[in-house]
């Protein structure tokens, strides 16, 4: 089955959506793809603080809500798809979805990040029902329940403060004598009474014990199995440009220019490295829908 779109955005994250409201107030008829949740790693946030707009922060799923009720609001096409691979075809670019190839003008790739695999035996078999690396894939209920979240940056004093605060208590274990995570982060857990830090503490391995998870961890002095009913991992994350060809990959590694000259941009997370900011995110979608349509405009003169 064929297809073929003007501009499509491989994406629904902050930056997917900014770029395709952009896009869409000028007139450009926009396909906006997601594999999974609309919002990106937006609705795992506990509290987005310096997003202006909220004096007060919002939560991330909350501010998540409001960028779908703008979608929805301007008529935007959003497909539920995920996207296998995407390669060059002459003057335009090919995607390849389940069940489903189609050709694009052009093409926004905002697929974000993935996390960082650790070394922690028997992990693999518990991905999905006992350990898991976003807030939003956890089961609903938090009150009661015991975590274990592993990490030291902030992605993971967040969750912990946001699992805390719902309810949970967390054992929060993290390699360094000292967190990455900012201040204020670190403050704010050491002054949660649900929240217990093991500093210097490293996850070796994971087991389901009946319907609880362990974690045996190596530390200053032996080893401590900590026991919850779900662990988080939280350890970093990468670029996911997996969908990319080898080609179109290896261009953008060589060619500075490559994205406004092949009408294929790369917004949001997934080129920014550790600059992952809702702020910097949206940026990234406007601008890039400002030069396509000032491409657009080229190419009707021409």
């Amino acid at each position: 089955m064929k297809d073929a779109h003007h501009v499509t955005i491989v994406g629904a994250g902050p930056a997917g959506i900014a770029c395709a409201i952009y896009l869409k107030r000028a007139g450009i008829d926009v396909l906006l793809l997601e594999r999974d949740k609309i919002g990106g790693l937006l609705v795992n946030a506990n509290l987005v603080e310096n997003y202006p707009g909220f004096p007060d922060g919002i939560a991330g799923e909350k501010l998540a809500g409001l960028f779908r009720l703008q979608l929805h609001k301007r008529g935007i096409q959003i497909a539920k798809a995920r996207v296998r691979r995407i390669e060059r075809d002459g003057e335009d670019f090919q995607l390849a979805t389940d069940g489903l190839r189609f050709s694009s003008r052009y093409v926004v790739v905002a697929t974000g990040t993935r996390a960082k695999s650790i070394k922690l035996r028997g992990l693999g078999s518990l991905i999905g029902t006992k350990i898991f690396y976003e807030v939003a894939d956890l089961p609903a209920c938090s009150s009661g329940r015991k975590f274990i979240v592993i990490g030291g940056g902030d992605a993971a004093f967040d969750y912990a403060l946001g699992l805390a605060g719902r309810g949970g208590e967390v054992d929060l274990v993290f390699r360094s004598r000292h967190p990455t995570c900012l201040p204020l982060l670190r403050m704010r857990v050491t002054a949660e009474s649900g929240i217990h830090e093991f500093a210097g503490t490293t996850a070796i391995s994971a087991s389901k014990k009946r319907s609880k998870v362990e974690v045996s961890c190596r530390r200053l002095g032996g080893r401590i199995t900590l026991r919850g009913d779900y662990a988080l991992v939280a350890c970093g994350r990468e670029p996911s440009l997996e969908i990319l060809s080898p080609g179109l990959r290896a261009d953008l590694g060589t060619d500075a220019e490559y994205e406004g000259r092949s009408r294929m941009f790369l917004i949001g997370d997934v080129r920014r490295g550790n600059e992952r900011q809702v702020g910097i995110a949206v940026g990234d979608g406007i601008l890039a829908a400002m030069r396509i349509i000032d491409s657009v405009k080229l190419e009707g003169m021409a």
